[in-house]
C-alpha cells in the first residue's frame, strides 16, 4: 500500500476552508460563488509548493470554470456544499491492477461497474478529509484497461457528449472493436452521425 499517497502529505495538502464552519452545514444556496471562489483562490495559492515538493504531478486543481460548471449542476440536482466541493484538489494514479486493499484512512468510492448515471467511465475514487471544515483531497484510481479509456473519453466525451454515448464507446472498448485513440476517435463520430 506504500503506492498511495501517505497520510502526512495528505495532511500537508488539506485545507481548512475560510468560510467558518463544517462543509456539511455551509448552504450552496445562501453562499455567494464569488466567496466561495476566493475561498479556493486561497487554497491554490497556499498549497501550490507542497504539490510541487512532494512531486505530485499528477495533480490538479478544478479550474473556476468547472466549478462554475459543477456548482450549477449540484444548485440544480438540490445537492449540498460538501457533494459540490469534494474534489477541488484531486490526484490521478495509474496501476496496473486495481488494489484489493486501501489505507484506512480514505474513504473509498468503487466506480469499477460504473457511476449512477453510466457514462462509461470506470475508476476507483479514494476521498481524503482531515476533518470536517478542510475540503475533500480526490484520488482517482485509473487501472488496468479502464485507464485509457478513462483519457479518451475525459478529452473527448466527459462535459461534451450524453452519457450514452460514452456508455456505447465503452461497450465497444470492452469488446476490443477500439484498442486506440484512432479508432476511439472513430467511434464516437460514428456515434454522432
Amino acid at each position: 500500500m506504500d503506492q498511495f499517497i501517505p497520510k502526512d502529505v495528505l495532511d500537508a495538502l488539506s485545507y481548512h476552508s475560510g468560510l467558518g464552519q463544517s462543509l456539511k452545514q455551509i448552504s450552496l444556496r445562501k453562499t455567494p460563488l464569488p466567496v466561495i471562489l476566493n475561498d479556493i483562490g486561497k487554497y491554490r495559492s497556499n498549497y501550490i509548493d507542497v504539490l510541487v515538493q512532494e512531486n505530485l504531478i499528477g495533480s490538479r486543481f478544478k479550474s473556476d470554470d468547472s466549478i462554475m460548471r459543477k456548482y450549477e449542476k449540484t444548485l440544480r440536482t438540490g445537492g449540498g456544499f460538501k457533494q459540490c466541493f469534494n474534489d477541488v484538489l484531486g490526484f490521478r494514479l495509474h496501476f496496473d491492477q486495481y488494489p484489493m486493499e486501501f489505507p484506512e484512512y480514505y474513504r473509498v468510492v468503487d466506480l469499477r461497474n460504473g457511476k449512477k448515471i453510466d457514462d462509461g467511465y470506470r475508476a476507483i475514487h479514494l476521498y481524503y478529509q482531515r476533518d470536517s471544515m478542510a475540503y475533500p483531497i480526490e484520488v482517482q484510481l485509473w487501472c488496468g484497461e479502464d485507464y485509457y479509456f478513462n483519457i479518451w473519453s475525459h478529452q473527448y466525451v466527459y462535459k461534451y457528449r450524453t452519457p450514452e454515448i460514452g456508455t456505447k464507446l465503452y461497450e465497444q472498448y470492452r469488446a476490443k472493436k477500439i484498442r486506440t485513440k484512432d479508432e476511439f476517435l472513430s467511434a464516437l463520430h460514428e456515434t454522432e452521425v
